[in-house]
């Protein structure tokens, strides 16, 4: 790439970068009156009420978290009582994470947080350009995956 014509501000992965960011500043998981909850174990009750149970390193993978910092967030919400661990009847060594009941009323709360976020990033979208955004991120996903 000509250095003259790289314009940084023009590229995908700041653009990107600089979204993530606003959007991380609009969402204060303090609004959430039941518990305090840091960015990574807000993303971990999301993940964890939308897919079910799950492995500490499905949970990583899927909440886009490494693995230390998945831990992290799983021990900090056992001790909340907002995850439960179990033995995983197929490994001893792993554990099944669950949302227990207190955790399933957070996650409800983080899930209106994402609706009311994802409202405010799109709203200014048609319908048909938001299908064009989302059906642009799949295409951009695929090629990354390849």
């Amino acid at each position: 790439m000509d250095s003259d014509a790289f314009r940084l501000e023009k590229t995908l992965t700041y653009q990107l970068h600089q979204l993530a960011k606003l959007i991380d500043r609009r969402v204060d998981y303090s609004d959430i009156q039941r518990i305090a909850l840091n960015a990574g174990e807000g993303r971990t009750i999301a993940v964890l009420g939308y897919y079910g149970t799950l492995s500490v390193i499905q949970l990583a993978r899927l909440a886009n978290l490494d693995k230390s910092q998945a831990s992290r967030a799983v021990v900090s919400l056992v001790k909340k009582g907002i995850i439960e661990k179990r033995s995983d009847s197929r490994d001893a060594r792993a554990f099944e994470l669950f949302l227990t009941e207190a955790g399933q009323l957070v996650y409800t709360d983080i899930v209106d947080l994402i609706v009311q976020r994802n409202d405010v990033a799109l709203k200014s979208l048609t319908p048909r350009e938001k299908q064009t955004l989302f059906g642009l991120f799949s295409k951009i996903h695929q090629n990354l995956s390849q």
